[in-house]
């Protein structure tokens, strides 16, 4: 099953009630719940309601046919994987090693829903380097595995020390990548794969003059349509605050008095505007999920 990240960058609800962000986030968030306490038919149904919606994401389809599969629904677990197979991008390993569709293995169609899966995956691919995109999903991987153990042991000195040291081998790789190949942007590693080299170039933190370099760069391919414009104000954010500078888009949290809470932000009664003319959601939106995932 995906588990969406937050980064300092988841009762049965019908489609009808879900009118905003929020209320989606809500319901991903039972949805995740109901997963949890091994209610499938209900993970199922509240997933498959928000794969209906028109601004569902990937992971919405997807998760509702892992949670159709543990209910033992087969039939309908097929046919949502290879919807959501065919109308999102979906990684063939994520699909071959994900332990929720284990009892769809002996079943015939799981040959050719895999076939599938490698079908559009070549489609999608095409023309873009993949054993760079492989390196970024491997450091990236790194990058995250590190985070979640200090994320459960936040005082950990030597688990910082470890990030740091991470961090420091990604950033100087992708300063020489980038030296040598530019920006990899859609066309090079495809959305995710440069969604992963952002997200190295947003734990950069160490070498603030690159992550002012990769703004410039992100800038260049946003325009270029090569890049996310939401991954631009991601990092706009983080070069601001790394300055001691106010953000723009209010991406960047901060805890204060035990609660999670925007980092000062520049012009925050048109802070909304920006983040919409980019495709973020409200920032109350984005503050309720921040404070939910941690």
């Amino acid at each position: 099953m995906t588990r969406t990240i937050v980064s300092l960058v988841v009762a049965v609800i019908t489609a009808i009630l879900l009118p905003n962000a929020a209320l989606a986030a809500t319901s991903r968030a039972e949805a995740r719940a109901a997963y949890d306490a091994k209610d499938y038919k209900s993970c199922a149904l509240l997933y498959a309601q928000l794969s209906a919606l028109p601004d569902a994401v990937r992971s919405d389809g997807y998760n509702a046919a892992c949670c159709l599969a543990l209910a033992d629904n087969k039939d309908a677990a097929f046919d949502q994987l290879r919807e959501s197979i065919t109308h999102f991008y979906t990684r063939v390993p994520d699909v071959e090693q994900d332990p929720d569709f284990a009892n769809l293995h002996s079943d015939p169609r799981w040959k050719q829903t895999l076939d599938l899966a490698r079908q559009e995956e070549d489609r999608h691919l095409a023309g873009t380097d993949r054993a760079l995109r492989h390196e970024l999903f491997v450091r990236l991987n790194r990058d995250q595995e590190v985070r979640g153990r200090l994320n459960a042991d936040s005082s950990n000195q030597a688990l910082l020390s470890e990030m740091e040291t991470i961090d420091h081998d990604n950033t100087t790789w992708l300063k020489t990548l980038i030296k040598e190949r530019g920006w990899p942007g859609y066309k090079l590693v495809y959305k995710d794969g440069a969604q992963a080299a952002w997200l190295l170039a947003q734990h950069a933190d160490l070498d603030p003059e690159f992550q002012a370099q990769v703004l410039q760069l992100l800038e260049k391919a946003v325009l270029e349509k090569d890049a996310s414009p939401s991954h631009l104000a991601y990092l706009v954010d983080r070069v601001r605050t790394g300055r001691d500078e106010k953000q723009l888009y209010g991406t960047q949290f901060i805890k204060k008095d035990n609660q999670w809470v925007p980092a000062p932000i520049e012009d925050e009664a048109h802070v909304d505007e920006r983040r919409k003319r980019i495709g973020l959601g409200t920032l109350a939106e984005y503050a309720e999920q921040i404070r939910a995932s941690n």
